[in-house]
Order: C-alpha cells, then structure tokens, then sequence
C-alpha cells in the first residue's frame, strides 16, 4: 500500500461520514419544519421569518451532499495533488503488535462506553440512595452495574497491562504451534515407519 492509496481511502472514508450525517440534518430539518407546521404561533413568538431557516436547512443538506460527493468520487484526484512523491507504506505487523492493537482498541472503546454511560450510573446511585432514605424515585433506571464495573475494569487492564497480556499471549499461542509442530511431526515419523 502506497501513502496515495492510504490517503484516498481516508478521503472516501470521509466522504462516507460526511455523506451520513446528511440523515441526521434530514431528521432535525424535516422535524423542525414539522412543529413550526403544528404550532403556527412560534413565529409570533420568536419574530423571525421561517423561510430563511428552511432556506438555510436546504442549502446544508445540498452542500453536504454534494461535498460528499466530491470527496467519493474526486478522492484519487484530491490524493494526487496532496501526495506529490508516491511511496510504498511498509508496516511490520507481528502478531504481539497485532495483539497489542486489538487489546488497547478493545480497551478504549470500552472506557469511551464506560464514560458514555456515567450519567446512567449517576441515575442509578441516585436510585439506590432513594430505597435507601424509602423515597419513591420516579424515574426508572435500565442500568447493570455489575456490567458496568466489569467491563471498566477490563478496559482498565487492557489499557494499563497490555504488554504483560500480549506477552502471555504469544507465549501461549508459540506453545500451541510448537505442539502442532511436534503433533505434525510424530504423524510424519509414523507415516514414514
């Protein structure tokens, strides 16, 4: 893989996301067009036109579409004039980076939902300081705290132990192919007796 090649499909990628958020703009702009439709005094309220609010939603969505658009389909012609000296990308992959990158992502991507999910956790401790005080709390809280604390702990080992876990498992992956080797080998000895 050369860094032109790299480039072009981080543009597309690009593209692809820049493409997608058009169906959030489409939600909220349609939405919006919806309940100033049902409540007719919103206008008098704010004493702005409208029109230029749809106008400008309009125009959004059609740049964003046609922006995406670019990007997809113009990405090799954008690398082009980026990168002026194409050269190859070597990257060496052993199988404990490999383990490395899968343990941190897995890692990171579980304390992002560990932080996503604290205001459910707020909620929650909220809920059991209520039972606690035999207050009736009234909001219901859909939230496992044992999962919770389970998986924050393990992205905390991913992230901070890394090197010992890909370490072990290398270790334990090179004993299962020396095995198979050995296996391997007393069949041949036996086919060849």
């Amino acid at each position: 893989m050369t860094n032109r090649t790299l480039t072009t499909i981080a543009i597309r990628f690009a593209a692809l996301l820049l493409f997608m958020r058009i169906f959030d703009q489409f939600g909220s702009y349609f939405l919006s067009i919806y309940y100033t439709a049902v409540i007719p005094l919103f206008e008098k309220q704010l004493h702005t036109p409208f029109n230029k609010f749809y106008y400008n939603g309009t125009f959004l969505i059609l740049s964003n579409f046609l922006i995406s658009s670019v990007l997809f389909f113009k990405a090799d012609w954008i690398a082009s004039k980026l990168i002026k000296e194409d050269s190859a990308i070597n990257i060496g992959l052993t199988p404990e980076m490999l383990i490395k990158v899968i343990l941190l992502t897995t890692g990171i991507t579980w304390l992002a939902t560990s932080v996503y999910l604290l205001p459910d956790l707020y909620d929650y401790v909220q809920m059991l300081i209520a039972k606690a005080n035999h207050v009736e709390y009234s909001k219901k809280v859909d939230f496992s705290p044992l999962y919770y604390i389970l998986k924050t702990m393990i992205a905390l080992l991913f992230v901070f132990r890394v090197e010992k876990i890909s370490l072990y498992l290398e270790k334990k992956m090179n004993r299962k192919e020396l095995r198979q080797n050995i296996n391997q080998d007393d069949q041949d000895k036996s086919t060849n007796a």
